[in-house]
């Protein structure tokens, strides 16, 4: 068989070029043949292997991008190949090799809403719809759970397209370390001194990588310690602006820049540590061959290998919301530690597992597989094509044997649990598993414009809670899991949608749960630890939320769900699970407005109001939220609190009146229109209206009415 490979340029020092060298080499092996088309080629050309070089200029990324795909495209029409690999995003490939992180979902989130009508923009989102719309005949081969995910949020792709492959090692680069030359003397070779740390940042693209981070957390070093630490910087890029930012903060003589090198596995044996703070990473293949090499890693989570410096125990992973004060803080601490022997050895014993090395055999496994499913299509045959407002995942699919296109999954029968101005909540099993269907049907223009006008962003489908899902997820604060979502129809006044959810372990709120401790306080080792542990996880999940640009808009204790275990000592469990639900408001930007995390937090000041928290309680949730110590919150920051106590004391007020009147209602047996009509007075009357336009909204009024 016959393989083409396509990629805008090759360099020896990128990753995504090793990794299509690597596959080009297995395929080679197997008996076929691999032509690469390239606008550049620096380096070696393995045996085997054709390489095509398409000439293309243009002033920039995109229109150089443009020129490629137009000009490969022909040369293509001109020759036939079994399957067409693209190793970036280009449209009318039979395979993408995903070695690219979600453009327009990090665009979304780090950029302003002008920037989505650049050319650079709508050049690349084009380029990436091409190859990941519902629509699209490319399959994937996926590096990363994570950024699949976010593919999957922004396109719907189907699960079937992709295939996740292993992490991405050659095992002959790794597997011979003890013949390289001993520590001592690869150190003395570098110039370095016993009591010298050596710190590594490896990688072409030094901005992506945070190389200035690296600047900016060398020179907070103590000066006793940075004297006695250098950077090893580790790639192709240019250099100069990072020089200046060196100079500027005096660390310019503790970091040297090498070049590309091809004696990587030598300077990690060397290192104390690889140091990858980077904004933006598919995966970081750096950080699983220092792993295995037993260099100790300190990274960011952004990048999709980050997990195995977790599961191998060798070093930290930062926060989600990144902190340079806490990349300072965690360098000082790695390189003072004593756990450096053990970060190495735990690393050394990670790299034996074999199924780190076999990622070229999986690939090419599937694109023979490809390949097979190529040939069962008559020339003449067209695929069906799939529906580009419908998302179900395989499980689901095979539950509903045949019942889900997108008017038979708006029509699903099930028991109701709330139903409101255009939207329905229900749940319904199907196969062996419980699901909510949550159903949006068109608010009218008139709902639209009342929200607009006391400046509130309407509701008018579902497509925020499923963004709202996904960006939880990808936080790491326990959701709901998505099993399906639709959308059909443009205005956004009348058109339809829906999103089908996982029904989770537990019913039980929060409110429900804590209600009873104003009269039974927890008072027992066992409950005081669940009390404790609540209150964690509650901070944690409004720290986390806000730090990284969302908040919640009904953020009260009925939205969160309880699902706690004990070990046999009487300490919960790390099987307990807080659930965050009901996202269907959530907002998300790049930084969380000051006003929306009062309102977050004044929503739980309301609702806890009633639980019998202490003040203890309280100023613990504070120090917690804003990791400070308590001092430092009450002398300089005051303001905020002050406006959160404010709105929380002033909504308890608001609807303790409303409960009143509602009660009133329930006396007398009448409807809220009813009443409005009576001789109620102004106020109640207005009060009255609003519940009834509201239905269920923010505050839960059925548990207004309960109490």
């Amino acid at each position: 068989m016959h393989f083409a490979f396509c990629l805008y340029k090759h360099f020896p020092y990128s990753g995504l070029s090793l990794d299509m060298l690597r596959i080009a080499n297995e395929c080679t092996q197997r008996g076929h043949k691999a032509t690469v088309f390239t606008g550049s080629w620096e380096g070696d050309v393995p045996d085997g292997v054709e390489v095509v070089l398409i000439k293309h200029f243009a002033l920039t990324n995109h229109t150089r991008a443009a020129t490629f795909h137009r000009k490969l495209r022909k040369i293509l029409k001109t020759r036939e190949f079994d399957v067409v690999v693209g190793f970036n995003k280009i449209p009318g490939m039979d395979i993408y090799y995903c070695g690219d992180y979600c453009y327009v979902g990090r665009s979304f989130l780090r950029h302003s809403f002008f920037y989505r009508f650049t050319p650079r923009f709508l050049y690349f989102s084009s380029f990436e719809r091409g190859v990941f719309e519902a629509s699209s005949r490319t399959n994937i081969l996926s590096l990363s759970d994570r950024e699949k995910l976010i593919y999957q949020q922004y396109y719907l792709t189907q699960d079937s397209r992709f295939l996740c492959l292993p992490p991405t090692l050659e095992k002959a680069r790794w597997a011979n370390l003890d013949q390289l030359p001993d520590r001592a003397s690869l150190r003395t070779s570098l110039g370095l001194r016993d009591d010298d740390n050596l710190v590594l940042l490896i990688g072409s693209g030094f901005q992506t990588k945070g190389l200035d981070r690296a600047i900016l957390a060398l020179a907070n070093l103590p000066k006793e310690l940075l004297e006695r630490t250098k950077l090893f910087v580790v790639g192709q890029d240019k250099t100069e602006n990072f020089h200046r930012l060196a100079k500027r903060h005096d660390v310019a003589d503790n970091i040297h820049f090498l070049g590309g090198r091809k004696d990587v596995p030598a300077l990690m044996k060397a290192g104390d540590m690889l140091l990858h703070p980077a904004y933006a990473e598919t995966t970081g293949g750096v950080l699983l061959e220092a792993i295995v090499s037993g260099l100790p890693v300190l990274a960011t989570p952004v990048c999709g290998y980050a997990p195995h410096i977790k599961m191998a125990d060798a070093g930290y992973v930062l926060r989600k919301r990144f902190s340079q004060d806490e990349l300072n803080q965690k360098l000082l601490e790695m390189l003072l530690s004593d756990q450096k022997d053990r970060w190495r050895e735990n690393g050394l014993k990670y790299g034996q597992n074999p199924s780190l090395y076999v990622m070229p055999q999986r690939a090419v496994d599937f694109i023979e597989q490809t390949c097979v499913q190529h040939r069962l299509y008559l020339p003449g045959e067209q695929r069906q094509k799939r529906d580009e407002s419908l998302y179900i995942t395989n499980e689901l699919r095979q539950a509903l044997k045949g019942e889900d296109s997108f008017y038979q999954m708006m029509n699903i029968e099930g028991k109701v649990y709330r139903e409101a101005l255009g939207r329905r909540t229900l749940r319904f099993t199907r196969g062996n598993k419980d699901y909510f269907l949550k159903m949006h049907t068109g608010v009218g223009w008139g709902e639209i414009v009342k929200n607009l006008t006391y400046l509130r962003a309407p509701v008018v489908g579902a497509l925020n809670e499923w963004h709202g899902v996904h960006r939880l997820k990808d936080l790491e604060i326990d959701t709901m899991t998505v099993a399906a979502y639709g959308i059909r129809g443009k205005n956004p006044a009348t058109k339809h949608s829906f999103i089908v959810t996982e029904a989770l372990p537990t019913e039980t709120s929060l409110e429900d749960f804590c209600g009873d401790w104003q009269h039974n306080p927890p008072r027992t080792l066992k409950q005081v630890r669940l009390k404790r542990w609540i209150l964690n996880k509650v901070v944690e999940t409004a720290r986390v939320i806000h730090e990284n640009g969302a908040n919640h808009r009904d953020f009260y204790l009925c939205h969160f769900l309880l699902d706690y275990h004990f070990e046999a000592d009487n300490r919960v469990s790390p099987e307990s699970k807080l659930y965050l639900i009901d996202l269907h408001r959530i907002q998300m930007r790049r930084k969380t407005p000051e006003r929306w995390a009062v309102k977050d937090i004044a929503g739980l000041y309301y609702s806890s109001k009633e639980i019998g928290l202490t003040t203890r309680d309280l100023l613990r949730f504070m120090k917690l939220y804003r990791g400070k110590p308590l001092r430092e919150i009450l002398r300089s920051e005051m303001s905020f609190w002050r406006k959160v106590v404010s709105r929380g004391n002033k909504l308890y007020e608001s609807e303790k009146r409303k409960a009143l009147v509602l009660e009133k209602l329930k006396r007398q047996n009448a409807s809220p229109s009813q009443i409005i009509e009576g001789d109620f007075s102004e106020t109640a009357k207005s009060d009255l209206h609003e519940v009834d336009k509201a239905g269920s909204s923010s505050a839960d009024h059925r548990q207004v009415i309960g109490k």
